[in-house]
């Protein structure tokens, strides 16, 4: 009976390993021979937020350089991933029993647009957004600090969000 239970099991380890699952990734999904090199450049910035831009495009730069095997680099690649912050929003979404506000949600909107350089194709075009909460706080550089860690998150997010949508196969 053990030798039974022994086969069954190896068949159903070799049944699942063999189903075709991975996970998506630049090099097995639909661009994965597009082009070796990415050129991220800043996004244009269209809200009244300063400096959202530049996180957003060193948040690119870390994703897509560190997962996807491609060499990042300042111009000149075979592709180009670019795009624009379309909106950026602060909503007070809590509230103590004094009418105080608690708790903040930032939101950032974009839109991306990936493109072949050599042909001025476009590969993809969509948009994303992510929001994140964080506490309110009365000291006015406690609560700076905790929007600036919000925006960070907030860009990390959306990169690992435009990363895993430019790897799936549709």
């Amino acid at each position: 009976m053990k030798k039974y239970c022994t086969c069954f099991l190896l068949l159903m380890v070799f049944c699942l390993a063999g189903c075709g699952y991975h996970a998506a990734s630049w090099n097995s999904g639909p661009y994965a021979g597009a082009g070796k090199t990415m050129n991220i450049p800043i996004f244009v910035n269209k809200t009244y937020k300063p400096n959202l831009e530049g996180v957003l495009a060193n948040a690119l730069i870390d994703e897509f350089a560190g997962k996807s095997g491609l060499t990042v680099q300042s111009s000149d690649g075979d592709l180009t991933l670019s795009g624009e912050v379309l909106s950026y929003g602060l909503t007070a979404i809590a509230y103590s029993a004094a009418d105080t506000v608690e708790e903040y949600t930032s939101s950032m909107y974009i839109s991306a647009t990936l493109r072949r350089n050599s042909n001025q194709q476009i590969l993809w075009k969509g948009s994303l957004s992510w929001s994140q909460s964080f506490p309110a706080n009365s000291d006015i550089a406690l609560q700076q600090n905790a929007e600036d860690a919000a925006i960070l998150e907030i860009c990390a997010r959306l990169a690992q969000q435009l990363y895993a949508t430019l790897g799936q196969d549709f």
